[in-house]
């Protein structure tokens, strides 16, 4: 039956729905065929200058985004869930001012009940990138206009969204890598270029004075660095207008490894060790035997007849009595064995290394390397941008079939199959040499326990951990003393959110933190539009880097302060996440909307 009706409920008003139902399951809910729609929070009085967005996803990405449009810019956000019984479906529905619509999947039923035709974006942020190629193609068939971001693993399926006009497809892999790296070589952040070339992260010493643009941190001291200092000769990480090197100019140093001989020869001792020293007790034995049996022998002369017994064949000797017949029998035949033992031990050791060393994944001896554990969307990037910094990278990986997998063996990046968390695969990827272990898998637990028994191998080892939960990351930094990186979902979201609103931004990691470099355009009859350029150097929050005038002529960071904004100017900008926030808030809206802007971090 298609009934199209309003209700209410006990946390308020649910706005008018059509869809095919059910009677209700229970008071203040209505339970329909493909849709429900619910409310969380009391009822939201609609404001024709709030902007509207619309999630589709159940993840800890799709919770961080709403909270994020919600909190830090003053959205309307609906989120379409499958459950709002799961794990991050409690949290989202818990959110103060957040619609949920659930259904199975986004549909045309749940995009009408979620009114994506009024919004401003689309986020669609499910772990399986079919589904959200799917859902961001009927989206668009349904809102031709309408601004659509989508979350993809495999970037190479994006082709076709790409072609769409308003749709931005984003890997949070790739978005979330560079912080990992900058931890893994003990960097605040990589010295590198931003996207437009004309500035670059550096630090101080490396550049002259007249070429800093801004000080970024301030790094030398305390558990977190002090971002955009109001001493700004202070700042040790600077942006700088020229680069103190050009990434293509950098050359890689070959891995320090061992010869495969060593490997092998680890391999053949593992597998005859037992072999030999059960010959070695028998040659013992028989030597003993025969310094007894022989008056005047020495143990010198008996072990030496042994020997060749063993080796060469023993002689017929008629005059020897029964004990020493029998010795010399059991070792003309021990000596038969033993060739054809050791052999076949060392062939099978030689043809396993050598098809190890074809397929790259054969786990050399090294030194000042990193070992990244998890070859996953994340994990693979890593890999990319640590071999793209000329690092030397050993990998590891429980499953041959990981999406990293194929990426690390076109690097020729050495790779082991097997379970990190044992000892014996942190001591095949040499990780006492290493210079930092990287643990990247999805699993909280797993990803723990590699990391202790990685510091059980080497105390002052340097470990860069991923974990989900941010309250279980600073309890297990604070216990164990582990470089901990926030989780990708944290790192990712500033550039989904800002792609929602029409923005375009770069991250500068700096340690746990993140800085963002954006563009702004002031408009008319804005908050920006009443400041001055000093206005806009707020320590701890955003800097001037760049103001464009109206005729698009390019004023550098040093603009007077006292110099007035004024509307259609743009301002580029480095700022924290709260920083950014507020100064796109202040771009566009009027000097009587401050109640808006949420300054703090």
């Amino acid at each position: 039956m298609c009934l199209r009706w309003q209700f209410a409920t006990p946390a308020g008003t649910v706005a008018a729905a059509t869809a095919r139902c059910r009677l209700p399951g229970w008071w203040g809910r209505y339970t329909l065929v493909g849709v429900e729609v619910a409310e969380a929070g009391p009822p939201v009085q609609p404001d024709p200058e709030q902007r509207r967005f619309v999630i589709c996803g159940d993840d800890s990405l799709a919770y961080r985004l709403a909270d994020e449009l919600t909190n830090r810019h003053s959205g309307q956000v609906t989120v379409i869930l499958r459950s709002r019984t799961s794990r991050y479906g409690r949290r989202i529905a818990r959110l103060p001012g957040v619609r949920i619509i659930l259904a199975e999947r986004p549909d045309v039923d749940a995009y009408q009940a979620a009114q994506v035709g009024s919004a401003d974006a689309l986020a669609l942020v499910d772990r399986n990138d079919v589904a959200n190629i799917e859902a961001a193609l009927q989206a668009h068939d349904l809102h031709p206009t309408l601004r659509i971001v989508v979350r993809m693993f495999n970037t190479s399926l994006s082709q076709g969204l790409n072609q769409l006009p308003y749709c931005t497809v984003l890997s949070d892999g790739a978005l979330a890598a560079p912080a990992f790296v900058s931890a893994a070589v003990g960097q605040a952040t990589p010295r590198h270029g931003l996207r437009d070339g004309t500035m670059f992260v550096a630090g101080r010493h490396e550049v002259r004075e007249d070429e800093v643009v801004c000080g970024l941190a301030i790094t030398g001291y305390g558990e977190e660095p002090e971002v955009l200092p109001a001493q700004q000769q202070a700042a040790d990480l600077v942006l700088a207008a020229v680069a103190p090197w050009r990434p293509e100019a950098s050359r890689r140093r070959p891995m320090s490894h061992g010869y495969p001989l060593g490997t092998i020869a680890g391999r053949v001792w593992r597998r005859i060790r037992l072999v030999l020293g059960i010959f070695s007790g028998l040659l013992l034995g028989a030597a003993a035997v025969l310094a007894l049996s022989r008056p005047g022998t020495t143990w010198s002369q008996a072990f030496f007849d042994a020997v060749l017994a063993t080796l060469g064949g023993a002689d017929v000797e008629p005059t020897a009595t029964g004990v020493e017949k029998a010795t010399l029998v059991v070792l003309t035949v021990a000596s038969i064995a033993l060739i054809p033992f050791l052999t076949g031990a060392v062939v099978d050791a030689v043809i396993k290394v050598r098809l190890e060393v074809a397929d790259g994944s054969l786990p050399r001896r090294a030194s000042g390397h990193v070992v990244v554990v998890g070859l996953g969307g994340v994990g693979s990037h890593v890999v990319e941008g640590l071999h793209g910094l000329g690092v030397d990278v050993i990998a590891i990986d429980r499953s041959s079939e990981a999406r990293g997998v194929s990426a690390v063996r076109e690097l020729r990046i050495p790779l082991i199959i097997g379970d990190a968390s044992r000892r014996e695969t942190l001591l095949a990827a040499s990780l006492p040499t290493s210079r930092a272990l990287v643990v990247l898998t999805s699993d909280d637990v797993t990803n723990l326990e590699t990391a202790l028994v990685g510091r059980a191998v080497r105390a002052d080892l340097r470990v860069v951990l991923r974990l989900f939960d941010g309250d279980f990351a600073d309890q297990v930094q604070r216990a164990f003393d582990l470089t901990i990186s926030r989780s990708v979902s944290y790192l990712a979201v500033p550039f989904f959110a800002a792609r929602m609103l029409g923005h375009e931004l770069e991250a500068i990691p700096v340690a746990r933190r993140v800085l963002l470099v954006a563009e702004t355009t002031i408009g008319e009859r804005s908050i920006l539009s009443r400041l001055t350029a000093g206005d806009l150097r707020r320590p701890g929050e955003a800097w001037l880097l760049r103001l464009t005038n109206r005729v698009g002529s390019q004023l550098p960071a040093t603009v007077a302060d006292g110099r007035r904004l004024r509307p259609g100017e743009k301002v580029t900008v480095v700022a924290t996440r709260a920083g950014l926030a507020r100064l796109m808030a202040e771009a566009a809206a009027r000097p009587d909307a401050l109640r808006h802007i949420v300054p703090h971090e």
